[in-house]
């Protein structure tokens, strides 16, 4: 093994990054990179089968995030890592790379419109 982190990975997103629900319950697990491949939890995902590579650079609110984009023949797969983690210079395959602004889905939206009229709500209830 050549490299070991832990990251957030999803395969149910087939668009360019986003905010949106399957990171909420997208898999939480080591991600390894080998000589010939990489895994995470039960993915095992060789560098022959990967299509495209690509590296997203993003800001969430503060904090630098990097998502890594591999799309093969069986899927496409997406892998958030803490901004300490450095995989990138481990992998066996070339990739992009670009900062990207982060888009939000319609159900994040409406997620934080919601926990925002529900925190107003309970100021409301404390103040008068």
């Amino acid at each position: 093994m050549k490299y070991k982190c832990f990251c957030k990975a999803t395969n149910r997103e087939d668009k360019e990054l986003r905010y949106s629900h399957n990171w909420v319950v997208a898999k939480r697990d080591f991600f390894k990179v080998f000589d010939d491949h990489i895994e995470c939890g039960s993915w095992n995902i060789p560098f022959s089968e990967v299509e495209s590579a690509h590296l997203y650079k993003a800001k969430q609110i503060f904090i630098p995030v990097n998502v890594l984009q591999l799309v093969t023949e069986k899927g496409n797969y997406q892998f958030g890592f803490n901004p300490w983690a450095n995989p990138f210079k481990h992998l066996s395959i070339e990739y992009e790379q670009s900062e990207i602004k982060l888009v939000y889905s319609t159900y994040s939206i409406v997620i934080r419109v919601f926990l925002v009229a529900y925190l107003g709500y309970l100021a409301w209830g404390k103040v008068f």
